[in-house]
């Protein structure tokens, strides 16, 4: 009996012990071990949906949570949200924070982010921080609070909105409005029949593309032909010519026969005429003077000096 005692003895300390084992390991397993270190927020703006144990994140990624949440006794007005954050984080003298919100349950956490990470410049300096000696960071308004912010200027935007559209839909410029809308129907209309007008031509355009290719291919064929030393065209002007050349030397040949022997006779034969026609001036001109001189003869010509029977004068 004695013996069954101490082994159920040592088999409930053996079960406690290793139930204990596994809840530290679960919770050694489930805990960060990232050294952390704070960082007070300082703002001016409200913090809500803000509380401990919220999320702390670096452009997205979990950094740390939020410690304490409470005024700053120096300055009034000011809240100092504590957070605990890893290290390693990026933290620098241009880093800032914002408040922002998950999703649609309204739950806040900060967000913290780096002006010089946006702007793609070199880094800042790593900003130093202890327990004894808190580094400070300025927490900006967030986009629900810029949104809260500029409401009454958006309103009074809307409002100046509403007012130019109720003056705009007033009766004179619903009955401009109308008259501009039938004037588009009238137009899209005549567009329409436009349309329906020129289908015809529409449908012909593909022949007289074609046509167009042809004599452009023509023309091609054409140019290449002018363009060619042994092209027929070239060959048939080369042709013309060389008869032209030939007919104009033949021209020339026969000009030159006219010059050498044809001229000279036609001024022979001109000489004789104009001898004939001087005789017959002198015939016709002795039958004026003496008409007798057809049957007789004419006169006997007076002797010149040295001839028998010449008397002077």
């Amino acid at each position: 009996m004695m013996e069954n005692k101490s082994h159920a003895f040592l088999a409930g300390v053996f079960t406690i012990g290793l139930a204990i084992l596994v809840l530290f390991s679960i919770f050694w397993f489930s805990s960060d071990h990232a050294v952390l270190v704070p960082y007070d927020l300082i703002t001016r703006s409200t913090v809500n949906g803000l509380g401990p144990q919220a999320d702390v994140k670096y452009r997205g990624l979990d950094v740390g949570k939020v410690d304490s949440i409470r005024f700053d006794p120096a300055v009034p007005g000011q809240i100092i949200v504590r957070v605990s954050v890893d290290q390693n984080a990026p933290i620098t003298t241009t880093t800032y924070a914002t408040l922002s919100f998950q999703g649609v349950t309204g739950i806040g956490y900060v967000q913290l982010d780096d002006t010089t990470a946006q702007n793609g410049g070199q880094p800042s300096p790593h900003l130093p921080t202890s327990a004894k000696a808190v580094a400070r960071i300025a927490m900006r308004a967030g986009f629900f609070e810029e949104l809260e912010k500029r409401g009454d200027s958006l309103l009074t935007q809307l409002e100046t909105i509403m007012d130019s559209l109720g003056n705009m839909f007033q009766a004179d410029n619903r009955r401009d409005l109308m008259e501009a809308i039938r004037s588009v129907h009238t137009t899209a209309n005549d567009y329409s029949r436009l349309a329906h007008a020129i289908e015809p031509a529409v449908r012909q355009l593909p022949q007289v593309t074609e046509n167009l290719n042809a004599t452009l291919a023509s023309t091609r064929r054409l140019t290449q032909e002018l363009a060619s030393p042994d092209g027929t065209v070239l060959r048939t002007v080369d042709s013309v010519g060389r008869n032209l050349q030939g007919a104009a030397d033949s021209v020339q040949s026969a000009a030159a026969g006219i010059s050498q022997d044809t001229l000279p006779q036609v001024n022979g034969l001109a000489r004789d005429a104009r001898q004939t026609v001087r005789s017959i001036d002198r015939a016709a001109n002795q039958f004026n003077d003496s008409p007798r001189s057809v049957l007789f003869g004419g006169p006997a010509a007076t002797p010149g000096p040295g001839e028998p029977g010449f008397s002077p004068p």
